[in-house]
């Protein structure tokens, strides 16, 4: 199969969609498909156009084309848009999948009409911060939210985010629950003194739906029991800065870093003593399956994107979010109960190879792809 997949943003730009559509092409590839990525160029972050050239072959797979785009918010989505409907026009593919419900979306589920590809979108995201809360406030999202519904699939990584489409009006019969997937590192993390520090990291965007205040609240109990403990925050984000002047208002500024977005992330979990996360919003979290996969002792919010992954006493420890006190104990239990929690860590990497590894996940779309081409006439 030539496969197209599209992402606004790609790798070396950093976030948990980016790495999805990143692992997911290079699964695709291994798997012996013809592979090409189409992105747009960013000036600000030193990324460039690339030559409008042919799709993927065995030699360049998978294949990755940035589309121009001169970062002003209107003029450059429109110039991105036509650019994007001008490559899909020039090249062949026998399905397009496409990263998140936005002007993508509508650009490939038009030209897929047009050409006779199906086109299988991916909505990023739960909640008020989701692509369907996007399309009732942003501009021209109600027209982009209408072609999107005509798109030949759409795959839900959550339950939630799978209500969230059938009550916005989407096909119930297009929709497709399978789950983000990660690589599994061969080596498990190991809470060997030699080669773990005394962090507790969290990954992500630094935005209110990630409940960083709640654990900024929680930290100095923590610090009560474990003074020795440090606070890694590894991202970027509108929140850094009341952050920073929570931290300092709290007396625990000397105890949390802002490391601010960093590409090599993975490395950075895997030196941690503890993984946290407490979203008051998410999908399924790529930073929470990253680290499981690494065997790392993880600590979540307890909404429903999380209780997928992490099962209290089984996989990980879950605390309400916004309940700082709550917080607080379960990190302070997870470093108190060091047996307990290793038991936890090593199942919930065992529930990542058996269901959410990169190469099952593949596989889960490959099937869906060849039924969507089998069925759409050419």
């Amino acid at each position: 199969m030539r496969l197209v997949l599209i992402s606004r943003r790609y790798p070396p730009q950093i976030g948990g969609a980016e790495r999805v559509m990143a692992n997911m092409a290079e699964a695709l590839a291994r798997s012996g498909h013809l592979v090409t990525v189409v992105s747009s160029q960013n000036t600000a972050e030193g990324i460039a156009a690339t030559p409008d050239t042919e799709p993927a072959d065995q030699h360049h797979n998978p294949k990755l084309i940035r589309l121009p785009y001169n970062g002003l918010r209107m003029i450059g989505t429109a110039q991105y848009m036509w650019g994007l409907d001008r490559w899909l026009n020039r090249h062949r593919a026998d399905l397009v999948y496409v990263s998140m419900l936005k002007h993508d979306a509508y650009v490939a589920v038009r030209a897929g009409q047009k050409l006779g590809f199906p086109v299988v979108l991916r909505p990023e995201g739960a909640g008020l911060t989701g692509d369907l809360a996007w399309q009732k406030r942003g501009r021209f999202g109600a027209v982009i939210g209408r072609k999107t519904r005509q798109a030949n699939g759409l795959i839900a990584l959550s339950e939630t985010i799978q209500s969230e489409l059938l009550t916005d009006g989407y096909d119930p019969n297009r929709i497709h629950l399978i789950a983000n997937g990660v690589p599994v590192p061969v080596e498990p993390w190991s809470n060997d003194k030699a080669n773990v520090t005394n962090q507790v990291v969290f990954v992500g965007r630094l935005a209110q739906e990630k409940g960083l205040d709640t654990l900024l609240d929680a930290w100095p109990e923590v610090l009560k029991s474990y003074p020795e403990k440090q606070l890694r925050l590894i991202g970027d984000g509108p929140m850094r800065a009341a952050l920073e002047q929570q931290a300092k208002h709290l007396g625990i500024a000397n105890s949390v870093e802002f490391a601010g977005a960093l590409s090599d992330a993975a490395k950075q979990i895997r030196q941690a003593s503890l993984f946290v996360l407490p979203s008051r919003e998410e999908g399924l979290s790529i930073a929470l399956l990253e680290a499981m996969a690494m065997g790392l002792p993880v600590v979540a919010s307890d909404i429903p994107g999380n209780r997928i992954l992490v099962k209290p006493g089984v996989t990980g420890r879950l605390a309400l979010p916004d309940q700082p006190l709550m917080l607080s104990e379960m990190i302070v239990q997870a470093f108190a109960n060091q047996a307990m929690t290793m038991e936890m860590a090593q199942a919930g990497r065992a529930l990542v190879q058996t269901s959410y590894s990169i190469e099952a996940v593949a596989q889960k779309h490959l099937e869906l792809f060849r039924r969507m081409i089998d069925e759409t006439p050419r």
